[in-house]
C-alpha cells in the first residue's frame, strides 16, 4: 500500500492514474469480470487486459463507476477534492479542471452518488426529513415537504439531529447558496463525508470508484432524493 501512496503522490499523467486504479481494482491479482479466470494477456498499446480463457478485454475502469470516463487525472482530482475543508460548486470545479459547467456538474454529482452507495448503509445512520432543511432548499423544489409531527418518526426529532441541522444548513447555503430538493441527499452525503475525512484514506476512497457498475447521465438525471434522507457516520 505504501508504494501506491507514493505513486499517487507522484502521479501526473492519465497512465499513472490508470495504473493506480488497476492495482486498486485487482489488488490480489487480475480476475476476469466475466469468468473469474486469473490469467490475461496485457495489451499495452490499448492499456487493456484480455482474459486468456474467455477473451474478454478489461481495463482499470471498464464496467465500474468510472466506465468510459476520459481525463482520469481530472476525475481523480475531483474525487480527492472531497478531502479539502470546503466543498466546491460546479462553477469553481469547472474552472479548476478547465472543463465546461455541465461536465463538472455531472462529475461532482456522480461522485456524490457513488459516495452514497458506498457509505450509506442504513444501520446507525441519522434520518433527516426534507422539512427540517427547507431553508436550504430552492423554493421551486420544496413543494409538499411538510408532514405532521404525528407522521414524523421520533428519530427525526432526536437531540443529535437537532445539533447537526444548523451545521448542515450552513454547509448547503454557505457553499452552494442552497440546493435542489431532487439532489439534496447527495449533498448531505458529501457533508457527511467531509465531517469524517480523518476516518478515510485517499486510496480507500478511490477503490470505491473501481467497483459497482457504469453510471450514465440518464440514471443520474432520473435520481431523486427521498423525503426521509440519511446522514452517515454522524458521530
Amino acid at each position: 500500500m505504501q508504494d501506491l501512496k507514493k505513486l499517487l503522490a507522484q502521479a501526473e499523467s492519465d497512465s499513472d492514474y490508470r495504473e493506480i486504479l488497476w492495482r486498486l481494482r485487482w489488488s490480489s491479482g487480475f480476475h476476469c469480470p466475466r469468468c473469474d479466470h486469473d490469467r490475461a494477456y496485457h495489451l499495452p498499446r490499448r492499456e487493456l487486459y484480455e482474459c486468456k480463457l474467455c477473451g474478454l478485454q478489461s481495463s482499470a475502469t471498464s464496467g465500474t463507476f468510472l466506465h468510459g470516463v476520459r481525463n482520469l487525472r481530472g476525475w481523480v482530482e475531483a474525487i480527492l477534492s472531497l478531502f479539502e475543508i470546503d466543498g466546491r460548486t460546479a462553477v469553481s470545479m469547472a474552472i479548476r479542471l478547465d472543463r465546461g459547467y455541465a461536465t463538472a456538474w455531472f462529475m461532482m454529482h456522480k461522485i456524490r452518488l457513488v459516495l452514497y452507495e458506498a457509505l450509506v448503509r442504513g444501520e446507525g445512520d441519522l434520518e433527516i426529513s426534507c422539512d427540517l432543511l427547507k431553508t436550504a432548499l430552492f423554493k421551486a423544489s420544496s413543494e409538499t415537504m411538510y408532514v405532521s409531527p404525528e407522521e414524523t418518526p421520533s428519530d427525526l426529532r432526536s437531540h443529535e439531529v437537532a445539533q447537526l441541522v444548523p451545521e448542515l444548513v450552513a454547509f448547503l447555503v454557505g457553499i452552494y447558496k442552497g440546493v435542489s430538493r431532487k439532489y439534496a441527499q447527495l449533498y448531505i452525503t458529501e457533508f457527511s463525508f467531509r465531517r469524517q475525512t480523518c476516518r478515510f484514506d485517499p486510496l480507500n476512497l478511490l477503490s470505491c470508484f473501481v467497483r459497482g457498475r457504469a453510471l450514465s447521465r440518464a440514471k443520474l438525471r432520473a435520481y431523486s432524493a427521498p423525503y426521509i434522507m440519511r446522514l452517515s457516520g454522524s458521530t
